[in-house]
């Protein structure tokens, strides 16, 4: 439903968009042909204004697409609702070994409806019949406009529960759902309620009255149609996006054969130009194999520090460009930056002000960078970011050992300056909501070290005390038993008290090691290549049942 491939192209809302952006530009460096299909989603997602008595204020945040797309001029036909809608694409290509062609769904045609041309206005904008008209858009309009371009696809694969209604059409055109599993891929990236769609049978049944070689009432349990079992029933493999999250996936969605793929980064966008110098020198091919970050253990200490000392400068100026109390380049510097939802709990290390400032009057100052948009219509988050901007107000006009700065409009291009230049990533969700965190990794790549509740990736490649730390209880990869209210808050504060801060202020050699084996555990592990190799050969091939026919150009 979303995707981040630039800063300007506004159709993304967090980490999920920017995984499928890192993807798309993985399969073109890999040469494995490839394309995407999204929605144009004309106003964006949300443009973000923070006010510290109102909270979130929230607008339109439309691009301009027709500057930065192509028409394809194609046209395909589906019926909505019980009548024709017209739907065509315009495409974006990322150059690489094989192009990657990026499809942006457009509905707003004259001979449409109304609430159909408006259902591409705004990411997950919309009442629940505007959410089951974009789903229908994506999943049956995708595959008609694939099928109009004549892009002769072997494998779909389906992200997200938003795509699944393109197995119906296969199930028609492939002759029936053996055929049609061995054309489809699921991958469940989260097991909160807003990726997995669920709609009244009855809903389904009018949005979809032309499709008769369906059977609503079968599909359905206790009245609803939920379109993530829908679209693991109809595919070959379903997939979640790490090992943990597979666990919890198969109670999600009710399927006992998930496997997993961890997600990854894209190296050559997240790295910052100053790290990436240093790499080039010392760590030669790294950008074509990201294998060999595993080399990073052996950097000169002097000149990583000084990389990572322009990375953090250019964060520091960001940051004092809004912010009233200005920040210190030699100060301990923690980013919480991320979607602003509940589980993923973005204000607890603000949880306990008082306490946290005397962590820092014993152990050494903090500076904290909040940055991240809600849903505008999710009220619970809003408040907890009011909450945030308020302790942050009053740590600010206190002494000054607690600096905190909470950024506007979180985009691809501050994430770029986030990841770089802190010097401590903090990643505290409610396990085991956490299906894999992408933004970590992004962090470790450039030498930034994490300090994370043991769920999703870090469970898999965190070692405490090697290259980051943990906060809370290591569980087993089957333990779906959620975070105990208040255990987490107390060790993460422990952990900056004991740990985080005697390190950084006192043990800089230790630090810097830490920095070196960051890069060098995540790097070659966590990377976007790996991840693009293990879709191709674990997950399209084993659904396709033929693996000869998976091979790069």
């Amino acid at each position: 439903m979303e995707i981040g491939l630039d800063n300007r192209i506004r159709t993304y809302s967090g980490g999920l968009g920017v995984l499928a952006g890192d993807m798309a530009y993985s399969f073109a460096d890999l040469g494995y042909p490839a394309t995407f299909v999204t929605l144009l989603s004309r106003n964006g997602y949300a443009s973000q204004k923070l006010d510290s008595s109102l909270g979130q204020l929230d607008a339109q945040d439309p691009w301009n697409w027709k500057e930065m797309l192509s028409p394809t001029g194609t046209r395909a036909t589906m019926e909505i609702w019980g009548r024709p809608q017209t739907v065509g694409a315009w495409e974006y290509k990322i150059k690489g070994k094989t192009d990657t062609s990026v499809l942006f769904l457009d509905v707003d045609y004259p001979e449409n409806d109304k609430g159909v041309r408006e259902a591409t206005d705004r990411l997950y904008g919309g009442e629940q019949n505007d959410r089951l008209t974009q789903d229908i858009i994506l999943g049956i309009g995708g595959y008609r406009v694939l099928k109009a371009l004549g892009r002769g696809v072997e494998m779909y694969h389906l992200n997200e529960s938003h795509a699944a209604l393109a197995t119906i059409e296969l199930l028609r055109d492939a002759g029936g759902a053996e055929a049609t599993r061995r054309r489809c891929a699921f991958t469940t990236h989260t097991p909160v309620a807003a990726g997995n769609d669920v709609f009244h049978v009855g809903a389904v049944e009018e949005a979809l009255r032309g499709y008769s070689w369906v059977n609503w009432r079968e599909e359905s349990s206790d009245g609803v149609v939920n379109l993530s079992r829908l679209a693991s029933k109809y595919s070959g493999v379903t997939n979640a996006v790490s090992m943990k999250h597979s666990f919890v996936a198969e109670r999600v969605i009710g399927h006992d054969h998930i496997t997993h793929v961890t997600n990854g980064a894209y190296h050559r966008r997240w790295v910052h130009p100053e790290l990436k110098k240093l790499y080039d020198k010392y760590i030669q091919g790294w950008e074509d194999t990201p294998t060999l970050l595993g080399g990073a253990v052996e950097l000169p200490s002097e000149a990583l520090s000084k990389a990572h000392a322009v990375a953090k400068r250019s964060l520091v100026s960001l940051v004092n460009l809004h912010n009233p109390r200005h920040f210190d380049e030699s100060i301990l510097t923690i980013c919480v930056a991320k979607r602003f939802t509940g589980y993923k709990r973005n204000g607890m290390l603000l949880g306990d002000s008082e306490k946290l400032q005397r962590v820092a009057e014993e152990k050494g100052d903090l500076q904290v960078v909040y940055a991240g948009k809600t849903h505008p219509k999710d009220t619970s988050a809003k408040g907890m970011l009011a909450d945030i901007l308020r302790k942050a107000d009053l740590l600010n006009r206190g002494t000054g050992r607690v600096r905190v700065a909470v950024l506007e409009n979180y985009d691809i291009d501050m994430a770029k300056v986030l990841v770089a230049g802190a010097d401590l990533w903090l990643n505290n969700p409610r396990r085991p909501l956490e299906a894999c965190g992408t933004s970590g990794i992004k962090a470790a790549m450039n030498g930034v070290l994490n300090l994370s509740v043991y769920d999703g990736w870090w469970l898999e490649g965190g070692i405490d005390g090697v290259n980051g730390w943990g906060v809370g209880p290591r569980t087993d990869w089957s333990d779906l038993g959620e975070s105990v209210e208040g255990e987490d808050e107390a060790a993460l504060y422990s952990k900056l008290f004991s740990s985080v801060l005697p390190t950084f202020y006192q043990d800089s050699e230790s630090w810097v090691d830490m920095q070196k084996r960051s890069i060098a555990t995540v790097g070659p592990l966590f990377n976007s290549y790996r991840m693009v190799e293990e879709y191709v050969t674990k997950v399209y091939a084993r659904a396709a049942g033929t693996p000869a026919v998976y091979s790069r150009p």
